[in-house]
């Protein structure tokens, strides 16, 4: 009687374990197509508009300080739902920790559809960053000093679909554009 029960339970744990192995492999794939079908949809051009156009209506109608808009907009497009108010990086980086994303600290480790925050403006990643935009895809593989990314700097790079320096801050059109200091993904 007693080899039954043990039997049991062994056949019980490995049943839950697998069950929890399975279920984390849905999950995890679930995220990766989140994350894919963000990525597709900003690949397509009259989308990037739509996105950039709606987050200057959030933002008063102004083109400048809209990175967290258009993120969240771009988002929020995608089935992943970011409050309308949400506004700087603070709220953004809260509400995406609140809906079970998590920081992520290896640039070389991102991938299509992650959400990038740069440094703050004196260069410092654990302080409050500048800003916020939607990886894309490196220029060159196996390269990790520029990637093309999605964002609302249009005015200053000539398009929402851009090449950024990810490594190190850079210089555009008079701007100082902050280092990579962490992403998040779900």
């Amino acid at each position: 009687m007693k080899k039954r029960k043990v039997t049991w339970r062994f056949a019980l744990i490995i049943f839950v374990v697998f069950v929890m192995f399975i279920s984390k492999g849905i999950k995890e794939h679930r995220n990766d197509l989140m994350r894919e079908k963000l990525y597709l949809y900003l690949l397509e051009e009259e989308n990037q508009s739509e996105v950039f156009n709606t987050a200057v209506a959030l933002n008063g109608g102004k083109t400048a300080n809209t990175c967290v808009y258009f993120v969240s907009e771009a988002l929020r497009r995608n089935n992943i739902m970011i409050p309308e108010y949400t506004c700087n990086t603070s709220q953004l980086i809260s509400e995406l920790t609140s809906i079970g994303w998590t920081k992520k600290g290896d640039y070389e480790k991102l991938g299509p559809g992650d959400i990038v925050f740069t440094t703050d403006t004196a260069g410092n990643s654990d302080g409050i960053p500048t800003h916020t935009y939607i990886f894309m895809e490196w220029v060159e593989e196996g390269s990790y000093d520029y990637a093309y990314i999605c964002d609302n700097q249009a005015n200053e790079y000539g398009s929402t679909y851009h090449i950024r320096n990810i490594k190190k801050p850079d210089e555009v059109d008079g701007s100082t554009k902050e280092a990579f200091s962490f992403f998040m993904r779900p």
